[in-house]
């Protein structure tokens, strides 16, 4: 009983805070948007957004609790808020990245929240709600998580086994090789001022061997570009003559 009281009053803490806060929205400051009113100005930068968020969570109980008891007027005002929220949101991290119209949103959001709230006020009921939202949020990272470890798994299966330490398997290749046969074919571009240079340093063989191969085959001239490909602490030259 003890714990579910707490959880009561913490519920009723965050929503008359929400509310409030809402209320006290100072719209005509607009070179600090990470304030609320003035005398707060070392409020944290992203207490816009965490409100936002709040009440969008609260927003969300309140519209299920009005569908279920057909208030089919506040349920339509609250989806209509939910979504003015969600577009002025959009992927915001900070409040620098609020539109200005944030204020506004926050302000009619609180609004309609208290509304919501005089109407439909269960703690207990809000409470499992939020419970069970807190329980599918979590599932839902764990199943991303599983997902993404399933993923790494997949891909480093799936790479031929001629790819794996691919450096290596080149160097001990070009060691193999007869000494005639090291040297780079028109080692005399390597230095030739009147040809285009490129430094490439790539520790990923791959990938360093399809942007050579890409620009050679759409240059005009290819055989005017060379190459200088680098990685990790030596280094290997290669010139291409088309």
């Amino acid at each position: 009983m003890e714990v579910v009281q707490q959880d009561d009053e913490a519920l009723v803490k965050l929503e008359n805070t929400g509310i409030e806060r809402s209320k006290d929205v100072d719209s005509a400051v607009l070179g600090k948007y990470s304030i609320w009113r003035r005398e707060n100005e070392n409020e944290k930068a992203d207490s816009r957004v965490r409100l936002m968020r709040d009440q969008m969570i609260m927003a969300r109980i309140y519209s299920v609790l009005a569908k279920y008891r057909d208030k089919l007027d506040l349920y339509q005002e609250l989806l209509a808020r939910l979504n003015e929220s969600q577009r002025s949101l959009g992927e915001a991290t900070a409040d620098a990245e609020l539109p200005k119209s944030a204020s506004d949103r926050i302000k009619a959001m609180g609004q309609v929240l208290s509304k919501a709230r005089d109407l439909l006020y269960d703690c207990k009921e809000i409470t499992q709600r939020l419970r069970a939202m807190l329980q599918s949020a979590d599932e839902q990272v764990w199943s991303l998580k599983k997902q993404s470890t399933f993923l790494s798994q997949l891909a480093a299966k799936t790479i031929p086994n001629g790819i794996h330490c691919l450096s290596m398997h080149l160097r001990i290749d070009y060691y193999l090789l007869s000494p005639e046969k090291r040297k780079f074919p028109s080692s005399e571009n390597l230095e030739n001022p009147d040809l285009y240079h490129y430094a490439l340093l790539s520790n990923n063989v791959l990938a360093a061997s399809v942007a050579v191969n890409s620009t050679i085959m759409n240059a005009k001239e290819p055989e005017k570009h060379v190459f200088h490909l680098g990685k990790c602490m030596w280094k290997m030259l290669m010139t291409s003559n088309g």
